[in-house]
């Protein structure tokens, strides 16, 4: 059977298993993985080879980092320190301008924090926010989802621009800076759209729930921060390993090899060590404030939230194996070229189709980093690309499948139909901007 056949058969029972049977991601994903390698004609023994040297390569790879990144924002969370960055970015920007207060907020809060929890966590302060200086309560709202959406599928070590990076063969170091850039290019997109589209809307525009009521959660105030942590205990935890990863990346690079500074380096910037000792540094600075029970309680919580996440991200690498081994990455790679269309929308179409289909932009940036990853290296492009259109698509359409949507609706009041005109909408402005941004990247890359 053409190879070509059989990827498209994989699509084919990925997509039945995901929506029409609801199966796991991560049994979807393996269960492709056997049927693309049967059907690539590859023996019994040579696909389960593929399936389990891809999982446990991925999981050696990013297993450890995405726990120890998960627990960094946990613990964030739980001690207020996303609370401290918005009212920071409120005060540093002015009220005036809190629509950019709010995107610069999502922009540094969804690195660690999921965008879900840090969406309800912030729901608060948008409402004060909206109360005192009467800008619309959706472009803050908006203009907060634009940063919390970015970062959440461009920059580790959120757990799929990470997952992404690994199974990509990407310095994690690397995928912080272009996703870093590609993240402030779809934040700009959402938050630019978010301020121009929404300033002249009528009230009749948006449409509430009747069971919202004015009161429905107590509201913050935006000059008493009296129980939030201080600026330093906050961000220190999250900027030190994201810094040490960095400067690995430039030691690496400009550093000749057997130098003292790349031993060390090497070591404090390795993404393991770097992500431990930003936990740590959150346990010794927040700690006091949680109390050694709830330090441990994050802990557990910790594993159980992190354990999903990398078993899909692993299939996702088996997945992967199984491309690479059957071929299937050099004839996808002919195919493209022989249609003229240019490479990096191929994981642009790809992330953004899984997207609207299925609802998570985890699942979306991570399948088709997957699924081209063999074809980029048979054409000999960057990667790095393929990451950053990945994530563009993953944000093509934000709508009723995915439960950032019902965070967005319920927390703010609106209804079905208000959810679609705002933020799925801003959705679209936004994948723009991280396709802007993949562009102007493969200008030189």
């Amino acid at each position: 059977m053409p190879i070509e056949v059989v990827f498209v058969i994989g699509m084919a029972v990925l997509l039945v298993l995901c929506l029409k049977i609801k199966a796991n991601a991560f049994i979807s994903l393996l269960a492709t993985a056997l049927v693309m390698g049967l059907l690539a004609r590859m023996s019994g023994a040579d696909t389960i080879g593929a399936i389990t040297g891809g999982f446990s390569g991925t999981v050696k790879s990013i297993g450890i980092i995405i726990i120890f990144g998960i627990m960094l924002g946990n613990y964030l969370d739980a001690a207020k320190g996303t609370n401290r960055m918005a009212l920071d970015a409120v005060r540093l920007v002015g009220q005036k301008r809190a629509g950019l207060a709010m995107a610069i907020t999502g922009y540094l809060v969804s690195i660690p924090v999921f965008s879900d929890a840090a969406f309800v966590i912030l729901t608060p302060l948008v409402k004060a926010i909206h109360k005192k200086t009467r800008i619309p309560l959706v472009i803050l709202a908006v203009s907060l989802s634009a940063g919390l959406l970015a970062t959440h599928v461009y920059v580790p070590p959120t757990p799929g621009p990470l997952a992404a990076a690994g199974l990509l063969g990407i310095d994690i170091g690397q995928a912080i800076i272009y996703g870093a850039f590609a993240a402030v290019c779809m934040t700009l997109f959402g938050w630019i759209f978010a301020e121009v589209y929404f300033k002249n809307k009528p009230d009749s525009f948006y449409q509430f729930r009747d069971d919202v009521k004015e009161a429905e959660k107590e509201m913050v105030s935006l000059d008493d921060d009296t129980d939030l942590p201080g600026t330093l205990a906050s961000l220190l935890p999250l900027v030190v390993p994201i810094c040490l990863i960095i400067a690995k990346t430039t030691c690496d690079m400009v550093c000749a090899e057997g130098s003292p500074i790349l031993t060390v380096t090497s070591f404090i910037g390795d993404s393991n060590v770097a992500l431990a000792i930003g936990a740590i540094l959150a346990i010794v600075m927040l700690g006091k404030r949680l109390g050694g029970k709830k330090v441990l309680e994050v802990m557990d919580v910790t594993l159980k939230d992190a354990g999903p996440i990398v078993f899909i991200t692993a299939a996702g690498g088996a997945l992967g194996q199984v491309l690479k081994v059957s071929g299937a990455g050099d004839s996808l790679a002919n195919m493209v070229i022989n249609t003229g269309l240019p490479f990096i929308l191929i994981p642009f179409v790809i992330s953004g189709v899984l997207k609207v289909v299925q609802g998570s932009g985890t699942v979306a940036v991570t399948t088709a980093a997957t699924l081209c990853a063999p074809i980029a290296a048979s054409l000999g492009l960057n990667p790095i690309l393929i990451f950053l259109a990945s994530g563009a698509g993953a944000r093509a359409c934000c709508h009723v499948n995915d439960s950032y949507f019902w965070v967005y609706t319920n927390c703010m009041g609106f209804d079905m139909k208000t959810g679609l005109k705002t933020l799925s909408v801003s959705n679209v402005v936004m994948s723009l901007g991280g396709l802007f941004a993949t562009f102007v990247c493969s200008l030189w890359l």
